[in-house]
C-alpha cells in the first residue's frame, strides 16, 4: 500500500520512472468520478449523456482518441483511411 501511495505522489514529478502515468491517473479518476456523479447525483434521463462525456475525457487523456477525431465525428466528416486487410 505504501509503494502504491508513493508512486501516486511520485506521478506529480516530471522525472520518468518515478510514478504512474499522469494520463492514466487522470483517465482512471475521470471514470471513477464520472461513474459516482452519474449514478448518485444525476436524474435517470441525463445519465447516459454524462457517461459518454466522462468516457470521452478518459479516452482523450489516454490518447486513444484525439480532439481532431472527435470534431470530425461530430461534424460527420469521418473518412476512414485504414487499409482493408
Amino acid at each position: 500500500m505504501k509503494d502504491i501511495l508513493s508512486k501516486i505522489i511520485g506521478s506529480l514529478d516530471n522525472r520518468q520512472d518515478i510514478g504512474f502515468s499522469a494520463r492514466k491517473l487522470t483517465g482512471l479518476a475521470s471514470i471513477i468520478m464520472g461513474a459516482y456523479i452519474t449514478i448518485c447525483k444525476l436524474p435517470i434521463d441525463a445519465q447516459l449523456h454524462a457517461l459518454y462525456a466522462w468516457q470521452l475525457l478518459a479516452l482523450l487523456c489516454l490518447g486513444i482518441v484525439t480532439i481532431e477525431q472527435v470534431i470530425k465525428f461530430k461534424n460527420g466528416n469521418s473518412t476512414n483511411t485504414d487499409k482493408p486487410l
